[in-house]
């Protein structure tokens, strides 16, 4: 089919550029001899997933036990869920989850551990799990140096579990848009993993993985010695989050929206079908339109976007259908039931997006 005759607001996925962002990624950490495991909370496609470790990922990461559960029906076997898992329910599914995949969880409280540990002693299962310190995002995660030290040292001796390494997530320099400042920040906070990482190894633990880096830092951190592996999520489409930080160019932006003009009854105005529920509408940022200038959004709603029209500006036509590319890929993403992977104006295939919604 062609794209053209999509009915719309429709999420496009542009294959050419998927891939060469797959590939780009991988060719990068590999040249530093460290393992590339993406985030898939981006992306939440299981196809998506399998092309990533195809391509040479050592495995993935998730955000939701629900996108873990997602990815292991369809047959991916390691997985990093990058956050804690506390509530009972979800640890017993946790547990369970060990008998098909290895499925890694990160740790920030002994008492989550402790709880998580006596459930797989019960199933007679093993939870791989890693330490997750502060990078200084003042989000999840314990203070690193001696404090993650003594807290290591207790974690190795709660059975069920096998303590793997350290994670941190240095998300807070997504707003640093001058890039060699942000690899230096990201640079600092790596080390400093790192050298928590040996600190705990003094203790004769046996420290395997030492992991971070986002999209925007995977480069930096990646060139640190001591850090094993990357988990950088939006690096497979981009955004237009990542082009004003200069993280990417807008011509490697793989996701599009297609909307259609609905409304053209003001000269200097034109609605769209696609609001926020289409875009999403993080940090208060319209999406790009492509192709055309002298048009920009000014206004959102939930069904609807807004482009304002300069003059001399010839007015689109009620029924055209316009690209976007839109501010956070991942939050759009999660609005969408389907991808459709195209190329050369043909939509080639319609890939479920298996772990929208998948919160729990």
């Amino acid at each position: 089919m062609k794209v053209s005759d999509l009915e719309t607001p429709v999420l496009l996925v542009d294959q050419e550029k998927l891939l060469a962002n797959l590939k780009e990624m991988q060719e990068m950490a590999s040249k530093a001899y460290v393992d590339l495991r993406p985030h898939t909370k981006t992306h939440k496609c299981p196809e998506i997933a399998k092309l990533q470790l195809r391509e040479g990922a050592s495995g993935i990461c998730v955000q939701k036990l629900g996108e873990a559960q997602v990815m292991v029906d369809a047959g991916i076997k390691d997985i990093f869920i990058t956050n804690e898992i506390v509530e009972p329910t979800k640890i017993q599914r946790l547990v369970a989850l060990q008998e098909k995949a290895s499925v890694r969880v990160a740790i920030d409280s002994l008492e989550n551990a402790k709880t998580i540990g006596k459930a797989a002693v019960f199933a007679r299962q093993v939870v791989p799990v890693l330490v997750e310190v502060d990078s200084g995002m003042n989000r999840c995660g314990i203070p690193m140096g001696h404090v993650a030290v003594k807290f290591a040292r207790e974690l190795s001796r709660i059975k069920g579990l096998r303590l793997q390494g350290l994670m941190a997530y240095e998300g807070q320099f997504y707003h640093i848009a001058n890039k060699a400042e942000r690899y230096a920040e990201a640079k600092l906070v790596a080390r400093k993993v790192v050298d928590t990482a040996k600190a705990i190894r003094k203790t004769g633990l046996d420290i395997q993985t030492v992991s971070c880096g986002s999209t925007p830092t995977a480069a930096a951190v990646a060139e640190v010695p001591g850090v094993t592996e990357i988990q950088p999520g939006n690096y497979v489409f981009y955004d237009e989050m990542q082009v004003k930080i200069n993280s990417a160019k807008r011509e490697n932006c793989a996701l599009h929206v297609l909307a259609t003009v609905i409304s053209a009854a003001d000269r200097h105005r034109v609605i769209l079908d696609a609001g926020i529920k289409a875009f999403s509408y993080d940090y208060a940022r319209f999406p790009k339109l492509l192709g055309l200038t002298g048009c920009e959004p000014v206004g959102i709603s939930e069904e609807n976007l807004i482009l304002q029209l300069r003059r001399n500006v010839q007015q689109p036509r009620i029924g055209q259908k316009l690209e976007f590319v839109p501010y956070h890929a991942c939050t759009t993403v999660n609005m969408y039931d389907w991808l459709h992977v195209v190329r050369n104006g043909e939509t080639l295939s319609v890939w479920p997006v298996a772990g929208r919604g998948k919160l729990l």
